[in-house]
């Protein structure tokens, strides 16, 4: 911002030097009701949303009217927090080159006390950004590790967890050697550690750490593809990772083993507690603007979203939108790791509109944010006997992935997940297995 402010400044003075301008009185007026305009609507603007710069785009193109570029510029890329500091900036460096013109010509006035006074409430106003700043951070909180916390390393295999599922008795099969390097989503994590952990005998905690890793969806997906990986644990793969695998002349061999709830969380505070599918494809199309549209307040929504490949959006795309374009997210409504997308959701602790998305298991038990709540679909809550019953109309299926000829080690691994004791493993674990 720094560089545009001295080359206004410049503009101001050589535009004064070219036009031989003497009338500093006049120049300054002019420059305080535009500074008044502008900066005055965007701060009525900002009470009126109670200074949540993320709310603040519903209100501002009502009051602001017309834009000038570098404002149009600042609203296109939702730069709020700046655009104050914008208007005071422009305003004084405008005045600096005036003032540096009128001193170098000698033609500065001198000012009377009203016109100092007056200069003094100018520098005093030039502050609140300061303040509207504060008010925005106490409206938003950033509860990123204070609300809510993902801890993976507790799910970590061979280091003596207790959060990992156990069968409780011997298993019918170990794998002592040659074992499988597994990678996969970061929501089935805690279900192929916990079968490494059953399976692989004589395994110490680092040679662990480097034989099941966790990546997140996209990352496993190329993992696999360029052979650092044996078998991925994921969603169903994309139509663009398909792609890509056959572009590689990679087979892809896809075996079902589980199954899980699809789920919509909104903050605690949200009165909204139902939607219908038909109501989320209309949200994340942007059709559905507000809150109120949907039995809530009236409220902007807010709907995040994850990146391209990520399981939770391969899934969004698959059972929910069905074709259906999604409206493409603004820089601060995607989430890289899924848990932001929670956090996220549950930093809104005073403005109760976002909406965000993931897994059953993920959103409530790996995670622990108690400023969530999951929403019903349709009418129905996603609960383990809703998701096996077939009534919670989105539930996916996960899958152990290998590339076309895997190991022996690798097609046992996925057997015994399939067989009564690895489907007893993944119940524990808090999913649904395949097997009633």
């Amino acid at each position: 911002m720094l560089p545009a402010l001295i080359l206004n400044a410049i503009y101001w003075y050589r535009y004064n030097s070219k036009h031989g301008l003497h009338n500093f009185k006049n120049q300054l007026l002019a420059l305080v009701v535009s500074f008044i305009y502008y900066f005055g609507l965007l701060s009525v603007a900002l009470a009126i949303s109670h200074y949540n710069y993320l709310q603040l785009p519903v209100w501002f193109p009502a009051f602001f009217f017309p834009y000038n570029l570098t404002s149009l510029t600042i609203a296109v890329g939702m730069f709020y927090d700046n655009l104050g500091w914008m208007f005071i900036g422009t305003f004084w460096s405008a005045l600096l080159g005036i003032g540096l013109y009128q001193a170098r010509t000698k033609q500065l006035p001198k000012l009377n006390g009203k016109q100092l006074t007056g200069l003094v409430v100018l520098m005093i106003v030039s502050l609140l950004p300061i303040y509207q700043n504060f008010a925005n951070n106490l409206k938003f909180t950033n509860s990123y590790g204070e609300v809510s916390s993902l801890h993976l390393s507790q799910y970590r295999p061979f280091a003596g967890s207790k959060h990992l599922a156990t069968v409780h008795k011997s298993t019918n099969l170990s794998i002592p050697s040659d074992y499988p390097k597994l990678n996969g989503a970061t929501a089935l994590y805690p279900v192929y550690s916990a079968a490494a952990q059953a399976l692989y005998k004589g395994v110490s905690p680092n040679q662990g750490a480097k034989l099941v890793r966790v990546d997140s969806t996209p990352k496993a997906f190329n993992s696999l593809l360029k052979k650092k990986s044996d078998v991925i644990f994921m969603a169903k793969p994309s139509t663009t990772q398909f792609k890509a695998a056959k572009a590689q002349h990679v087979d892809l061999k896809l075996t079902k083993i589980g199954t899980e709830a699809f789920v919509f969380f909104v903050n605690q505070k949200n009165p909204v507690s139902n939607l219908s599918v038909k109501q989320l494809q209309s949200i994340y199309q942007q059709k559905t603007l507000f809150w109120s549209s949907v039995g809530g307040q009236f409220n902007y929504i807010q709907p995040f979203q994850r990146p391209e490949g990520s399981g939770s959006q391969t899934a969004m795309e698959q059972m929910v939108m069905k074709g259906r374009k999604m409206v493409k997210p603004m820089r601060y409504q995607e989430f890289d790791a899924m848990d932001g997308v929670v956090d996220g959701v549950a930093g809104y602790n005073n403005h109760t509109n976002a909406i965000g998305y993931s897994f059953r298991f993920f959103a409530t038990q790996m995670m622990h944010n108690q400023r969530i709540k999951l929403i019903k679909i349709n009418g129905v809550a996603p609960t383990p006997q809703n998701i096996r019953n077939g009534k919670y109309p989105l539930v996916g299926s996960f899958y152990a992935i290998t590339r076309g000829h895997p190991s022996r080690n690798s097609r046992r691994l996925i057997a015994w997940l399939k067989s009564d004791d690895g489907q007893t493993l993944i119940n524990r674990t808090g999913y649904v297995g395949i097997k009633k």
